[in-house]
């Protein structure tokens, strides 16, 4: 699903931001989402914007999880409806959500049914350039694999309003993952890892920049991984990958100290090697 980019606002007169109270803004949005069978939208996340955007106006993200039902995988009834994301610009709503399906049951379309994070990330140092990272599921096949959606949003202050700078899906098996970076060398970039569907079974790993625009669009590097799937190495697989990544980037080379992986299970202190390109932490 493709969030709501948000249309631009006219740029208001300096002045204090007033506050309304979470309380009035949730109330807004549950008013603002449909209703199904006499049921009202429940809210998952409240998180202000105000602040450490530094925004012209109240700006709050809300998510809220839509009534309904549908059947999952395993032909059980779920009792909730699809995943709605709101920017609510001081007690306004902008809501994206998918339009009820009325002609089949469930009565919504396949789409975002989880809620896993919203928390704001920083691209600068010492906590400047401030982004929105939102993270999202969709709905779980037998084997328990699902889509992962991961979603960045920057503040154009110039609109006085939010828009979309990155958007990709990856799932949540075999090991893939999409990471913000927000310490070391590749700080304020994005780095996906897709396993490959052909043998020897790797991972495609990809970085993305953001360019003049303040868009992650086509990836600055694109590459085969030296880390095979199932090799036994405890690290995730960017952290295992870290290495060959900065070497491709001219940010490291070999004889220089080890990155220091973003997840370092504590079996993995002080015994890291590299081996095969791979940053790699015995059994």
């Amino acid at each position: 699903m493709a969030f709501l980019a948000l249309l631009p606002l006219r740029a208001l007169a300096d002045r204090a931001v007033s506050h309304a109270p979470a309380t009035a803004i949730n109330q807004r949005v549950i008013a603002a989402l449909p209703k199904w069978h006499g049921r009202s939208a429940e809210i998952v996340d409240h998180l202000d914007l105000t602040s450490p955007f530094g925004t012209q106006s109240q700006w709050t993200f809300v998510a809220a999880l839509l009534p309904g039902s549908r059947a999952n995988v395993f032909s059980e009834i779920v009792h909730s409806g699809p995943l709605a994301i709101c920017f609510v610009h001081d007690l306004k709503p902008q809501c994206s959500y998918p339009a009820a399906d009325k002609s089949t049951h469930p009565p919504w379309r396949e789409n975002l049914f989880h809620f896993y994070a919203a928390k704001v990330v920083f691209a600068g140092a010492n906590h400047t350039d401030p982004l929105l990272l939102v993270t999202t599921g969709g709905a779980s096949g037998v084997n328990g694999n699902h889509p992962v959606y991961t979603h960045l949003f920057s503040y154009n202050r110039r609109i006085n309003g939010f828009q979309a700078a990155f958007h990709n899906m990856t799932y949540s098996n075999n090991n893939q993952e999409t990471r913000f970076v927000e310490h070391g060398p590749l700080r304020g970039d994005v780095v996906s890892a897709v396993p490959t569907v052909t043998a020897p079974y790797a991972y495609w790993i990809s970085v993305y920049a953001r360019n003049r625009e303040g868009q992650y669009s086509d990836p600055v590097l694109r590459y085969r991984s030296a880390t095979r799937y199932g090799d036994g190495n405890h690290l995730a697989v960017i952290d295992s990958e870290m290495p060959n990544i900065l070497e491709h980037l001219d940010k490291w080379k070999p004889g220089d100290p080890l990155p220091i992986p973003h997840r370092l299970p504590s079996r993995c202190a002080h015994r890291l090697f590299l081996r095969g390109g791979e940053e790699w932490c015995p059994q």
